[in-house]
């Protein structure tokens, strides 16, 4: 696990302080005071992830006082450098386990450096837990049937929204659930990496509005119902207890639908009725997708440098309608596809 980067004991006390009891290899002041500003570490039992910099991962339990009087939860804190929730929230959480067994921290050290060298101990049951876990492929956690159930038809909002790298906001006001079921809109677009894009949540304020406003794209999370107010901040919002996708009113044009929208559409509902486990319906749904860029590629020609580039007298010779014309150009920027004059 070369991408493990830290791990924290967070210890909260009878009297209720919170207490930053071990870090490995180091804790930065700026890392503390962001998990302790954005993260209520005085619940007793929760799990969720988000990113400073990199990615952390946070698993809070009650705390075994038999084994750690005068301790009322324990929290552990993982950082990585990429995005598997799944995988190092179920490390955050074995490593609690290892604590609240032991009230040792050098042998949650011990499983953690196990962990991170691949050196598996066969008697320890932890470690052989996670070896399990990771040999998983991380789609099967995915919910995206159930996205797809949840919206119809109207689900290839969402689907475009991401595949031409425009603004989507997803709202739930329970933080867990909203987690819960972010993880899950990469999925539409697994034949990019788009975690970097990804702001698990964030907070209708100064400083967070600034940082949406400094990126070109994103799925940001949010839990606060002012921001259906705020549609200068999406292009569209995904308002998960409703089960209602939103528009902004100056993004219709950016989002053209076409026929070919629709059949997509259609073809995402039938895989949600079918027996396929998450893990097809995603590779189906990406085999899809990459007819669409082959039809794009279709039309484009290698440059001197080596890169794709396409003309609009290319693309008119096909006879689009004027809505796909509009959606092939946007597509053909996100692919990296450039333009030509001839």
């Amino acid at each position: 696990m070369t991408c493990l980067l830290a791990y924290n004991i967070i210890e909260k006390g009878n009297d209720g302080d919170v207490l930053w009891s071990w870090a490995f290899p180091s804790l930065k002041d700026e890392q503390r005071k962001y998990i302790e500003d954005k993260c209520h570490l005085s619940d007793l039992k929760f799990s969720l992830y988000g990113k400073f910099k990199n990615w952390f991962y946070i698993h809070v339990t009650e705390c075994n006082q038999a084994i750690l009087p005068n301790i009322e939860n324990i929290g552990i804190v993982v950082w990585a450098k990429d995005f598997k929730p799944d995988q190092y929230l179920k490390l955050a959480s074995l490593l609690s386990r290892v604590y609240n067994e032991s009230g040792d921290p050098t042998k949650v050290l011990q499983f953690y450096l196990s962990v991170v060298t691949k050196d598996i101990t066969p008697n320890n049951n932890g470690s052989l837990l996670f070896k399990e876990f990771c040999s998983q492929k991380t789609s099967k956690s995915s919910r995206i049937k159930e996205l797809i159930k949840m919206f119809g038809l109207e689900v290839i909002l969402i689907y475009n929204t991401l595949l031409l790298e425009k603004r989507l906001i997803v709202y739930h006001h329970s933080l867990p659930v909203l987690l819960e079921w972010l993880k899950s809109f990469p999925y539409f677009i697994a034949h990019r990496k788009i975690d970097d894009h990804l702001i698990p949540w964030f907070e209708v304020n100064d400083q967070d509005i600034s940082e949406l406003r400094s990126r070109r794209n994103y799925i940001a999370g949010c839990c606060d119902n002012s921001v259906f107010l705020r549609s200068d901040l999406y292009d569209v919002l995904v308002n998960l207890p409703a089960k209602e996708i939103t528009i902004s009113p100056q993004s219709k044009d950016k989002l053209p639908v076409t026929k070919t929208h629709k059949d997509i559409a259609l073809f995402m509902e039938q895989l949600a009725d079918s027996e396929m486990d998450e893990e097809k319906v995603v590779s189906s749904i990406t085999a899809k997708t990459k007819e669409l860029i082959s039809l794009i590629r279709s039309m484009s020609v290698k440059g001197e440098d080596m890169r794709d580039y396409i003309s609009l007298e290319k693309i008119k010779e096909r006879n689009f309608s004027p809505v796909m014309e509009n959606f092939i150009v946007q597509l053909a920027s996100t692919e990296n596809i450039y333009f030509s004059n001839n």
